[in-house]
Order: C-alpha cells, then structure tokens, then sequence
C-alpha cells in the first residue's frame, strides 16, 4: 500500500529542439496546482484494488468519481489531501474489510507517522488480523514497489492525458471532476 500526490496541471513533456534553442514553446498550466493524493494497493500476484483519492476540502461530490475504475472510493480532508491516520483506517475498512482475506495480511507501508502512531489504527490492523510493516525511513524510493513500478507509470500516463486534454480544450483546465477521466 503506498500514495502518491498528484496534480490538476499537466507537467510540460519532453520536448524535442534544435541544439542551442534557446526559446522552446511547450503547453502548461501558469496557476498553482492543487494535489489529490492517491492510495494504491496491490498483491504479491499483481491484484490492485481499486484506488482511493483524498481531496483536500469539505464537499465530496459524486462527480469526483467520474471516468475513475469501478469500486473507486474519495476521501475529503480538510487540512490537506495526505494521508492522517483518519483516511487510512477508512482505507482499511473501505477495502479491507469486505473482501474477508483467509488468515494474516501484511501490508508494506512507508513510516510516516499517519501509519505508524495512531493507536486506533494499530489496534483496529490488530484485530483484524493485518501487519503493518513500516519500511525504514528514506528508503521507500528503493524498497517501495509501488513507488518504482506503479506510479511512474501511471503519472507518465495521467499527465499525457491531461497534456492531451489541454490541447483538445485550450479555454479549460483540469479540475476535480475531470480528473477521474484523466487517472482513469
């Protein structure tokens, strides 16, 4: 299990020029761009679950699932869109729980403090039969599989699509809504 931050602007791609250009044009958003934070999941098989995007704010709407996988789940947090110990409990219940795993399950998780210092969490992954193993700390761009094979991946292809999205729609930008459909 790990997250990701990611951004309602496009990055600008790679562009190729001319050596020693020194005015290279490419397509981009000019604004501060907000950051919705996804939790990915999967298995030593390679099942993911589902992802599970935290928004920062107050008011969920059912839009924000537009365009995501089917069984997809939003959180809104008012502080920020990372993970606290609030969303990640939810997390747990949310996809956890309801596929009633046979015997332990161990989930390899970063060790910031939302993991690792919130005894309802502890006590609520004892009960229910789940390891949290906190990887050392500066060590998950190495050790996290998510973080090396996943999210690259999808990052690459989710800011192509907002890349291509731009460009389609010069007069819009990308919001909540449309960001379903560009991660989906």
């Amino acid at each position: 299990m790990h997250e990701s931050g990611f951004q309602l602007n496009n990055r600008p791609t790679q562009v190729l020029a001319a050596k020693g250009s020194k005015n290279v044009a490419s397509l981009t958003s000019g604004e501060r761009a907000e950051t919705i934070s996804v939790i990915a999941c999967c298995n030593a098989e390679g099942m993911f679950l589902p992802p599970y995007s935290i928004f920062k704010g107050k008011n969920r709407k059912a839009e924000f699932l537009d365009g995501m996988p089917p069984g997809s789940q939003i959180s809104m947090s008012e502080k920020s869109a990372y993970v606290n110990a609030i969303i990640l409990k939810d997390w747990l219940e949310f996809h956890v729980l309801p596929r009633n795993p046979a015997g332990k399950v161990l989930f390899i998780v970063d060790g910031h403090t939302s993991h690792t210092n919130s005894v309802e969490v502890l006590e609520f992954s004892e009960a229910n039969d789940i390891i949290l193993f906190c990887l050392p700390s500066h060590t998950t761009h190495y050790l996290q599989p998510l973080d090396r094979s996943f999210f690259k991946s999808l990052k690459n292809y989710y800011y192509a699509a907002c890349t291509n999205f731009l460009k389609a729609n010069p007069s819009r930008k990308i919001t909540r809504i449309i960001f379903g459909t560009s991660l989906g």
